[in-house]
């Protein structure tokens, strides 16, 4: 339970479909950073949702009966949550392209008045942070609420095992940890009152 009493839901958005990635593993760590604090989370993997037939957004369909299911499904998921973590890799000084694909392909009605939290890696000593300024207008634009703490993961191939481990010696961990506090925070706050006040759209 969070210190609110309630259980929160989450959605952990990985941007990398890359063969041999890191992704997967930093969304292992996210998740289990979450998990700790008794949360609810499903991961979001790009390489697993397989989108690769979807050619437009869900919104975008003039006849709702031709959207794919896939895209349904995960946009139920998205709407049920209570907020939103993405984990991405940084390509070219800019987002990864599979992060910006996947949530994208979503309305923002979906996402709005729900918090998220943003979490880059690299392989270098940056740990993908101009991506994390682009990400913070990214989720803006979604209407999400992003929370002030990011965690951003350098050398990301030797700071974080396969499992999902950190071999920093507990630094990534009290750095999550923050960012984690302040989701729940916002999730808990802005859930309460979506539920008390009709949303100003």
């Amino acid at each position: 339970m969070t210190a609110q009493g309630s259980q929160l839901r989450f959605l952990v958005f990985v941007g990398s479909v890359r063969r041999n990635g890191m992704a997967a593993r930093v969304g292992r760590f996210v998740q289990k950073l979450l998990e700790t604090r008794h949360h609810s989370v499903e991961v979001l993997d790009p390489k697993e949702l397989n989108l690769g037939e979807v050619i437009q957004p869900l919104h975008f369909y003039s006849n709702p009966r031709q959207v794919p299911a896939i895209l349904h499904h995960i946009n139920e998921k998205i709407k049920a949550a209570d907020g939103f973590v993405v984990v991405a890799a940084e390509y070219n000084s800019a987002i990864s392209p599979a992060s910006s694909s996947l949530m994208g392909n979503f309305p923002q009605s979906s996402y709005a008045y729900r918090p998220s939290a943003i979490v880059t890696y690299s392989a270098g000593k940056f740990g993908g942070i101009r991506a994390a300024m682009q990400l913070r207008q990214f989720l803006s634009e979604l209407r999400t609420v992003h929370v002030p703490a990011m965690l951003v993961v350098p050398r990301v191939h030797e700071t974080i095992l396969e499992d999902g481990e950190e071999t920093t010696g507990g630094y990534l961990t009290r750095a999550g940890d923050t960012m984690c506090r302040q989701l729940a925070w916002y999730a808990n706050a802005l859930k309460k009152h979506r539920e008390s006040e009709d949303t100003p759209d």
